[in-house]
């Protein structure tokens, strides 16, 4: 049997703890969402509201946090986490203060607003969190507990408001006015140490936990930064598995909210609940548990099925949403027969003789008293447990699935987003499923046909997820694709950078022994300059295990301080003939960069002037950008390749020299008149430029313009044809036109080269 690793062994200490606090944000959130369920006939009598607004509050909070968390889950893939999700705490916590101080109906329902907002600012962050630290392979366990943390803490607000509620003792001191709101001092407790905690964590980067970016997290210098923009939105939404989930979410969600919301009031109600006979001391009490009996195979559903997700995902990757879909399927049925066997419960029958009125230390025994004389008076809720058990243990399947498959097929900046997507739909289904449930009562005659109804709702999100079955094995692939892709440029971009640095030490030494005997002093400055280089760059190479680089960067370290010490030793009696001892001494021992690395920086030269084609239509300016960098590599290996020469004549070659003489001798010429070319081409792609600009367009204006290029992935022509009249437009677009012939022309210069 496979070692279990300690999580301590698995996760870095702030990786617990962030998942800690991410997990105690969602038990705010499930347990606000359901700790008014068992308190709406109290607020009724309360606030001598009608029974039809009863779910208004927690309704309005169900949609605005959807609406709030699709705009904000989008900026969560575009700025700093950690202010999203302080910000939203906050915000729960003056929604949670409301709630607990309100005195009338309309007070209640703008504090049930605030609270639904803060939450919606900070779930998308939540989520987004959790799939940066958790591994892909991992996803499903990962969401199967938090549906089983969502079960309990679905349990927990419904307790809080059951059991603490009827508990006076704070409305007695005259601290709050009616005995449910007790339940909001606990949570906004809770909310209160969340938010200060959240200040001493840090959100993990973005993708950290990406297989295909591995080799990117394995450097702290390489940053996934990668943002989510208005075109790549568009994709998102595009992606078939995305849509099929995202519609499946407004069906699926209803049958869970009409079970949660209205479960209890099938059993508690007090003219058509199966329990209305129950005194009504304990009569909330015993719905709430019976009720709560639903979720024990739920949770059991949420282990057992988020692991067999894992396992038949390693198998094939459409295996998870398979599993999804026949978990869907199975559920129907089940927890229709678990309706069925739902039945009233006489008083006379239970054979349980109550007191006029149960005092508060005797409830807890005639709960028990009751609950084990419905078991042994009427074996149909046996019945009713066992098919409870299964149907929820199979229902728990498309929920533990669903986001990690959601987190499969979209990239890390996209995820805040998609999660958004995915919840708008399932708030508004909860949301919009409460606000008709009073006309729904109404119209089907009793909470058990609306239950039986709201069943019905698991057929389309079914469907939906055979839909998406089809796709996830694509949509999954191509995500791969791209994150390989971004991988491996990050991966070569650090790579090279290192290289450059070692070139630039080198350079600087040699910069000193050309000045060397003219400017010693200066001389000696460059070689501090590279003695520090080389020590930054062992130091980063031992970190990272480079040990190539490592061994590379100590050989040129140890010959640099080799230098300075030499030169620290020049008299002032003979400088000058000391100097250039010193001169032949270096010039004869240091050795030069590999010549390979040089090779390397030629054809990175030639990536960006491939990096800038690619941007030639969106951002003109930036293409310059891109060539001027590609000239200064090219001048880099012009001159290494220089100072590798050897003057012919000046000693007898092998033919192993000589071989690499050559090599070097038309890296050289290449170099030169690759250079020449791209300096032309920088040229005339600025003179386009200067004729867009002379057209009355200042810089500032044009790189606004390349900015909204760059958010909507549109072409420059394509802003500028709805920017100017159509002569001022025509000018620009004609000069823009061109950018494509002088490519056409470069790539006819280097061929003839």
């Amino acid at each position: 049997m496979k070692k279990m690793t300690p999580l301590r062994e698995k996760y870095s200490k702030n990786e617990l703890n962030v998942i800690i606090l991410v997990l105690l944000l969602l038990l705010l959130y499930t347990s606000s969402l359901n700790v008014l369920i068992p308190s709406y006939s109290p607020i009724i009598e309360d606030f001598g509201i009608k029974n039809s607004l009863i779910y208004l509050p927690d309704s309005l909070s169900v949609l605005i946090s959807a609406f709030i968390m699709i705009l904000w889950g989008y900026y969560t893939d575009r700025i700093d986490r950690n202010k999203i999700i302080i910000g939203g705490a906050f915000l729960a916590v003056i929604g949670f203060i409301g709630t607990a101080f309100c005195q009338n109906f309309l007070q209640l329902l703008f504090a049930r607003i605030l609270t639904g907002a803060g939450l919606g600012f900070a779930l998308p962050v939540a989520y987004s969190v959790l799939s940066d630290i958790i591994p892909s392979e991992e996803r499903a366990g990962l969401f199967g507990f938090l549906a089983i943390f969502s079960a309990i803490s679905n349990g927990l607000g419904q307790f809080l408001s059951a059991f603490l509620g009827p508990l006076n003792i704070f409305v007695s001191l005259g601290l709050l006015q009616y005995g449910w709101q007790f339940p909001f001092l606990i949570l906004t407790i809770l909310a209160i140490i969340i938010t200060i905690m959240l200040f001493f964590v840090k959100l993990p980067a973005m993708g950290s936990k990406e297989e295909s970016l591995s080799r990117v997290n394995e450097f702290e210098e390489m940053e996934y930064g990668y943002k989510i923009n208005q075109k790549e939105l568009f994709n998102l939404l595009h992606k078939r598995t995305n849509k099929a989930l995202i519609i499946n979410g407004f069906f699926s969600i209803v049958p869970g909210t009409i079970i949660i919301f209205s479960l209890i009031m099938t059993f508690s109600h007090s003219t058509e609940g199966m329990f209305r006979e129950l005194p009504g001391d304990i009569r909330t009490q015993v719905s709430t548990i019976m009720a709560g009996m639903t979720s024990a195979g739920y949770m059991l559903g949420s282990i057992v099925l988020s692991w067999l997700g894992d396992i038949v995902y390693k198998k094939k990757r459409q295996y998870r949403a398979l599993l999804a879909f026949i978990t869907n399927v199975i559920a129907i049925p089940l927890v229709f027969l678990m309706i069925f066997q739902l039945e009233p419960v006489s008083l006379t029958q239970l054979g349980i003789t109550y007191p006029e009125s149960i005092a508060p230390e005797d409830q807890v025994f005639f709960m028990f008293e009751t609950m084990k004389a419905i078991f042994t008076t009427y074996p149909k809720y046996i019945t009713y447990l066992i098919f409870s058990f299964f149907g929820t243990f199979f229902s728990a399947g498309m929920v533990t699935n669903k986001n990690a498959v959601m987190i499969d097929v979209n990239l890390p900046e996209h995820r805040g987003t998609a999660t958004s997507f995915f919840q708008l739909t399932e708030q508004i289904g909860k949301s919009i499923t409460l606000l008709i449930a009073a006309g729904l009562l109404q119209l089907l005659g009793s909470y058990k046909n609306m239950l039986y109804m709201g069943i019905l709702f698991w057929i389309p999100s079914a469907i939906f997820w055979y839909i998406s079955m089809k796709s996830v094995v694509k949509d999954s692939y191509d995500k791969d694709l791209i994150l390989r892709e971004r991988a491996q440029i990050t991966f070569f971009d650090f790579f090279f950078e290192v290289e450059l640095a070692l070139d630039d030490g080198v350079q600087l030494i040699q910069d000193a022994k050309d000045i060397l005997v003219l400017k010693p002093k200066k001389a000696e400055k460059l070689i501090d300059r590279a003695v520090n280089k080389f020590i930054w760059i062992m130091a980063k190479a031992h970190q990272k295990n480079l040990l190539v680089v490592e061994k590379r960067a100590q050989k040129l370290l140890n010959k640099s301080v080799e230098f300075q010490e030499d030169l620290g030793k020049i008299t002032t009696s003979a400088p000058y003939a000391q100097l250039q001892e010193l001169f032949m001494k270096i010039d004869a021992l240091w050795e030069e960069s590999d010549f390979g690395n040089i090779e390397i920086l030629y054809d990175s030269a030639y990536l960006k002037v491939c990096e800038a084609r690619l941007r030639r239509f969106y951002n003109p300016i930036e293409c310059s950008q891109i060539l001027e960098k590609s000239i200064e590599i090219y001048n880099r290996v012009v001159r290494l390749a220089s100072d590798r020469l050897i003057e012919e004549g000046a000693k007898k070659l092998s033919d192993e020299e000589k071989a690499l003489q050559l090599r070097i001798s038309q890296l050289l010429v290449n170099s030169q008149k690759s250079r020449s070319n791209t300096e032309l081409l920088k040229q005339k792609l600025d003179e386009i430029v200067i004729a867009v600009m002379k057209e009355g367009i200042s810089r500032n204006d044009l790189m606004n313009l390349m900015e909204i290029t760059d958010e909507y992935g549109l072409k420059l022509q394509d802003i500028i044809n709805e920017t100017f009249d159509k002569r001022v437009a025509r000018k620009i677009n004609r000069a823009i036109n061109q950018i494509d012939d002088i490519f056409k022309e470069y790539d006819l210069w280097q061929s003839n080269e």
